[in-house]
């Protein structure tokens, strides 16, 4: 029984080990119209920017959370130093402001 649960452990860390590691996509690999393209077509996506950079990547309003607002974003491509290749969801509002701008009861 002890040499069958050891076969098995080995097996299932084999596997394990062998499975190849799925990284992201990375811009720098891509021209700037196949990571514009990547972006529109998956709606959402994580994308490599750079050696050990990444950021998540929308299309549109969307594909953020409710709150949150679109940012231009740049990046490099293999054919140009700054892409425009869509945009990041980033917070819609500072600490001391409400979802629509300054505090109207202030």
């Amino acid at each position: 029984m002890r040499q069958m649960t050891a076969f098995i452990l080995a097996g299932t860390l084999l596997t394990i080990a062998a499975a190849p590691a799925f990284a992201r996509p990375d811009t720098r690999q891509m021209t700037c119209l196949e990571a514009r393209a990547l972006v529109q077509r998956k709606g959402g996506i994580v994308l490599s920017t750079g050696a050990r950079t990444y950021d998540r990547f929308v299309a549109g309003l969307r594909f953020c959370q409710p709150f949150e607002r679109l940012m231009n974003r740049w990046v490099p491509t293999k054919d140009q130093k700054r892409c425009f290749i869509g945009y990041s969801c980033e917070p819609g509002y500072d600490r001391d402001e409400g979802p629509f701008g300054l505090d109207i009861w202030d």
